[in-house]
């Protein structure tokens, strides 16, 4: 089984859980469990570059939160999982527990967090949906032609699958490789290599898309919204947030917004591949930053 882990501000405990594998923006540690994958992303920067701490959330199942330090970083990660819905694992240094309402959680000792991770069986989505991979990292490998790194959001992908890149254009799977190791498929969750022909390398960046079926570019989008009750934020047409979503990660304007049914209607200043479902962060100025999540409708 395949585990997304978030850990936001603890680049150390991910080094302790698993090796480094690439890096755009985020830090990828990766660790085999018998027949467990667990992947750890940890933002690289994430002072400078925040909406990394956003993009690691939205893709993980689980978050890993250190409670060595319980300060302000602590606090926004932990009303962000909240928005989310995700799990969190706590490490036992200090006693969290005044801050989990409404949290699903557990406690562990670093040396047992790798306990904690795999315990976690979470259904994942129906493997023979639709196949839609989320890229992170594109680049040449000499003889090979283009390979694109990103993780298996649904469905199966599968060697000699032919998939639709979010411009429209088309690129036929020629291999797959899962931690370093060929694979024919491979199914939900995991974080895959593709070896693509028919699309260039500068023809993909991060955020884009690989699905089974057409997904094309937006600018505009209709969301519903639900606000954090910490440092409440009164939205206002005109106001301009950043937006995550999966590793898309866009300035926004509030075209449209209804507070008494949790409607928005946001214009994009880079149009991206978003489709109904998607769920997405809005971060802000003030604190905490990550203050709203949404999904599109």
């Amino acid at each position: 089984m395949h585990f997304i882990v978030s850990i936001p501000f603890d680049m150390e405990l991910a080094q302790s859980i698993g090796k480094k594998g690439s890096e755009n923006g985020i830090a990828f540690y990766n660790r085999k469990e018998i027949d467990d994958i667990i992947v750890c992303l940890v933002p690289t920067d994430p002072l400078e570059k925040f909406y990394t701490v956003a993009e690691t959330m939205m893709l993980a199942d689980q978050v890993i939160l250190s409670t060595r330090m319980m300060g302000t970083n602590f606090g926004e990660a932990l009303i962000a999982a909240g928005l989310l819905k995700k799990r969190v694992i706590f490490t036992s240094e200090n006693d969290p527990s005044r801050f989990t309402k409404g949290i699903e959680y557990v406690v562990s000792d670093r040396e047992r967090v790798v306990e904690a991770i795999v315990g976690y069986r979470q259904a994942k989505a129906d493997s023979g949906g639709e196949n839609v991979v989320l890229i992170d990292r594109v680049f040449p490998v000499k003889g090979v032609g283009t390979v694109a790194l990103g993780f298996v959001k649904s469905g199966k992908i599968k060697v000699h699958d032919t998939l639709l890149h979010n411009s429209g254009k088309s690129a036929f799977v020629r291999s797959i490789q899962v931690q370093d190791i060929d694979k024919e498929e491979a199914d939900v969750g995991s974080r895959v290599g593709l070896a693509l022909k028919g699309i260039e390398y500068d023809e993909v960046e991060k955020g884009d898309i690989l699905s089974n079926t057409k997904m094309a570019n937006i600018g505009e989008v209709n969301a519903s919204v639900v606000l954090s009750e910490v440092g409440r934020e009164n939205i206002v047409v005109g106001r301009r947030y950043t937006m995550v979503s999966n590793l898309i990660v866009s300035e926004v304007e509030v075209l449209e917004y209804e507070e008494d049914k949790g409607g928005i209607k946001l214009g994009l200043a880079k149009a991206a591949p978003l489709t109904k479902g998607d769920d997405f962060l809005l971060i802000r100025n003030g604190t905490p930053r990550m203050f709203a999540k949404g999904t599109v409708l």
